[in-house]
């Protein structure tokens, strides 16, 4: 038999596996080799197995040790609830109680604590303490969270005894814990957070207030000490700030008088103000709450046929009493400022206001621009900010660089060159290429050009933080004289200084910490900026659009093969980073494109900037052929018309009722235990999908070749890696949007040779993922969009495959009680009828379209019943 070996430590759950046959006992290494699952999958026990890999497919084992922290994650989900279980481990917190004594004077901070169980006995004396869990002779005992934390929050290192005394005594009141006598009339309050307000003395005079959460918290803060206490009786509070919140508190102190035209760019932008330095304290944020304390009007001229010329406040939309004479008149006045102070409130002078109300040359506000830097002209409603580009010159060749250890397809030559001409003539660029033709060693290629010229440092590439391993991984493999110059920056111990990161050749970054760091990136000068998935800044409105657009940089480079999914102002976005005003405004993009759907004059707008080739352009007699297997229909089985019965017979209506019917109709074809865990075993002959999906796997199985199975549902994934490997005894990997070592998993499954199968979500798998290894594509569930299972399907079918592709595609249907069609062949129906959209990538496919259509058919079919 097989067995789980549970080893409790420190840190979290340690397995290991032994094979016991008879007397001898065999230690397996994790994760299995492939022949060894082929050897013992029919062996008592492997069920563990496959719960291990489950864990070990998500991510959240270091070295086979489950972290405590990740244990009581997985505990809030009910199906890895389940695969703890399986591993023999506990899933209900035991109810303790106990005490926190202090064996010292507080300055050394010896604290204690005293565990008992439900029955009053003492855990250290029945049993052996190991993190969160208790070794028993007959079992674990998992503690409370919160008593755990406090348990951790005794061994950490301290600024000071205090601190660790305020930290400590706080959790072991929120977990329940008694506290010695000394202890309840001596309360350490450790402050590692802080407010910031705002006096305003005078428009051109603000004074910054630092709050706490309490008065006492306020009182000891502003008296800058780093201890300090008040006594009440026989009772004291002592506070103790953390080392940040005093550093923080210090800097702040240097600026605590703000005048003048700081004022208002405070308001706007603090970072620009306060010293620099990595505050606790969320800038953005509080430039967000307090930039109404004080008036700023941002003027801008409108244009009506019956009154004639208008000034505008962007803010209000209302009217205000300017003319031309009068700004100018300010302008001329202040010739170095973009704020200025009339009548107790502040006026924005926009910088291309400027220019055009004094006809000065087009470069006579670059030293205003360094000096504020994070405006955004958004060009929605009018163009207000423009780049312009060289005149269009002739493409010449240029070579592709010595130190790219890869042989470039012609396709991919060409797109290098393209680069290196747009950055030459001062033009951004949409690279829009299909999923697989190699966008990214195209941009390695580029990048190593720059470097030879001298034109790199520093280069920006922001991308989804999923992708950063995978262009590292790239850059080792084809560019690794890149990799001395090369800065990741993420995570809590990323840089805070903006001269320092400029030193580095590329910065690599995500969406999401960009967005953070807006302030801090805003202030360097990049000689290229480069998004790649860059319909993550698709929507003008979001914060993520809006600080790439802010940022600053010579040549700019969007990356997708997506460029629109669901509107066309997608594309204008994607557009306004890429060349500002190529596009005109928003409101003029959308009369001119949008509205008339005139998608030929939209291709001829863009062609400047615009390269995009598809696989049947470019690999039809390279790659092999692609098959779209006819759909396959299988009939609903007993148990599963049973399911589907009661729920059209539920009372609830409305929209969102029936959006969530048919989530857990689609759930229900997939697999019954999906929807109900106890049909987690029925037979295949109960889930016709599965039965039919088995005879296609049976068949790849024979040839030795691998599979990809797509489903967006979590329990769908479990449910079909555990029949799959007590099947076949293989190892199924899983990759979905909790996967953190997407890389390594796909690597392992292309290096295992023969048959094979990957169960994967086609939204957290649409990008960065090569596994030519496979040739077989089953849809499982479909997705809403046929573009995004387009790009699922493309983790196979790309440059690096040798065999034909097929793609299958299981529909379910139930004739007595869906006659005019289930939710899948609905769903098949539509999505097919929309399938040349997903061909041509500036149409946009509008999901909820197909989403209300099959709600409305649904709700007429549940008329019927």
């Amino acid at each position: 038999m097989m067995k789980a070996v549970l080893t409790p430590n420190e840190d979290g759950i340690h397995f290991s596996f032994q094979l016991h046959d008879g007397k001898t006992v065999t230690e397996l290494k994790l994760p299995m080799a492939k022949e060894d699952i082929e050897k013992y999958y029919k062996v008592q026990g492997f069920q563990q197995y496959v719960a291990w890999e489950e864990l070990y497919d998500s991510g959240v084992l270091v070295d086979s040790t489950l972290p405590y922290s990740e244990y009581y994650e997985l505990l809030k989900d009910e199906s890895a609830k389940e695969v703890l279980e399986c591993l023999g481990l506990p899933v209900v917190e035991e109810k303790v109680s106990g005490k926190l004594c202090l064996r010292s004077l507080p300055h050394e901070a010896d604290l204690a604590l005293q565990l008992l169980d439900a029955s009053g006995r003492n855990l250290d004396r029945i049993g052996k303490a190991a993190g969160a869990v208790y070794v028993l002779p007959d079992r674990f005992v998992l503690l409370p969270e919160q008593v755990y934390r406090l348990k951790r929050a005794l061994l950490e290192p301290y600024e000071s005894g205090y601190e660790k005394i305020g930290i400590c005594q706080q959790l072991a009141k929120e977990a329940g814990i008694q506290l010695e006598n000394f202890l309840q009339t001596e309360t350490y309050h450790v402050v590692d957070t802080y407010d910031l307000d705002i006096a305003v003395h005078r428009h051109d005079h603000i004074e910054l207030v630092v709050k706490g959460r309490t008065e006492e918290e306020t009182r000891h803060l502003q008296q800058l000490q780093r201890v300090s206490s008040i006594k009440k009786g026989h009772e004291r509070s002592r506070f103790v700030s953390t080392g940040r919140v005093h550093a923080d508190i210090v800097h702040l102190q240097q600026k605590r008088h703000i005048t003048g035209e700081e004022v208002p760019l405070f308001l706007e932008n603090p970072a620009a103000v306060l010293p620099e330095h990595d505050y606790l304290f969320d800038l953005d944020q509080f430039s967000e709450r307090v930039r109404g304390l004080i008036p700023i009007e941002r003027v801008r001229p409108v244009f009506h046929k019956r009154t004639g010329m208008q000034w505008l406040d962007e803010e209000s939309g209302h009217t205000v009493p300017y003319d031309e004479a009068f700004l100018r008149e300010l302008m001329e006045k202040y010739p170095d400022q973009q704020y200025v102070e009339y009548n107790g409130k502040w006026i924005y002078l926009d910088p291309l206001l400027r220019r055009k109300l004094l006809q000065l040359p087009k470069d006579a506000d670059e030293a205003l621009k360094r000096r504020y830097i994070l405006d955004i002209k958004d060009n929605e409603e009018e163009l207000e900010y423009k780049m312009d580009s060289a005149q269009a010159a002739p493409l010449r060749r240029y070579p592709v660089p010595s130190e790219l250890q890869a042989e470039l397809f012609p396709h991919q030559i060409e797109g290098f060159e393209w680069l290196c001409h747009l950055a030459e003539q001062g033009r951004g660029g949409l690279l829009a290429d299909d999923m697989g033709l190699g966008k990214t060693i195209q941009v390695i290629a580029f990048l190593l050009h720059q470097k030879a010229h001298g034109r790199l440092r520093p280069t920006l590439v922001v991308l989804p933080i999923a992708l950063i391993e995978n262009w590292i991984a790239e850059i080792e493999k084809f560019a690794p004289s890149l990799l001395d110059g090369l800065y990741i920056h993420k995570g809590s111990g990323r840089l805070a200084s903006s001269q320092l990161i400029s030193q580095f050749d590329i910065v690599l970054t995500s969406y999401d910490t960009l967005k953070i760091d807006q302030l801090l990136l805003g202030k360097i000068e990049f000689q290229a900026i480069i998004c790649d998935e860059a319909q993550n800044i698709k929507s003008h409105a979001s914060q993520r659009s809006r600080a790439i657009r802010a940022m600053q940089g010579h040549f700019r480079l969007a990356m997708t093969g997506t460029p629109v999914e669901n509107s066309l102002d997608e594309l204008w976005t994607i557009m306004d980073f890429v060349q500002p005003g190529a596009l005109g405004s928003l409101k003029e993009f959308r009369s001119r494109y949008a509205e008339t759907s005139d998608y030929n004059a939209l291709l001829k707008a863009i062609q400047p900037y615009y390269l995009r080739r598809t696989k049947q352009q470019i690999l039809d007699d390279r790659l092999p052929k692609k098959h779209l297997v006819p759909p396959i229909y299988v009939e609903a089985s007993p148990v599963q018309q049973y399911i589907a019965q009661s729920m059209l017979a539920t009372k609830e209506s409305g929209q969102v009722a029936i959006l969530n019917m048919i989530t857990r109709l689609r759930q229900l074809y997939g697999h019954p235990g999906a929807v109900i865990s106890d049909y987690e075993n029925l037979p295949d002959a109960e889930v016709p999908k599965l039965k039919e999906t088995m005879r296609i796997v049976e068949t790849i199985r024979q040839k030795g070749e691998k599979v990809l199975i797509f489903t967006e549902f979590r329990k769908l994934h479990f449910l079909l890696k555990r029949i799959f490997m007590e099947r076949y005894g293989i190892s199924v990997p899983v990759i979905d949007g909790d996967t953190k070592n997407r890389q390594s998993v796909v690597q392992r499954f292309n290096e295992t040779k023969g048959f094979g199968i990957m169960i994967l979500s086609p939204k957290a798998a649409g990008v960065g993922l090569t596994i030519t290894s496979a040739n077989h594509v089953i849809h499982y569930t479909r997705w809403w969009n046929p573009a995004v299972e387009n790009q699922a399907t493309d983790r196979a079918y790309r440059i690096g495959q040798e065999k034909d592709v097929y793609v299958y595609h299981i529909i379910t249907t139930d004739r007595s009680h869906f006659p005019q069609g289930t939710v899948e062949e609905l769903m098949h129906e539509l999505l097919e009828s929309k399938r040349h959209l997903a061909e041509n990538v500036i149409i946009p496919f509008d999901m909820r379209e197909i989403q209300q259509a099959i709600a409305e058919k649904m709700m007429e079919q549940r008329q019927l019943v």
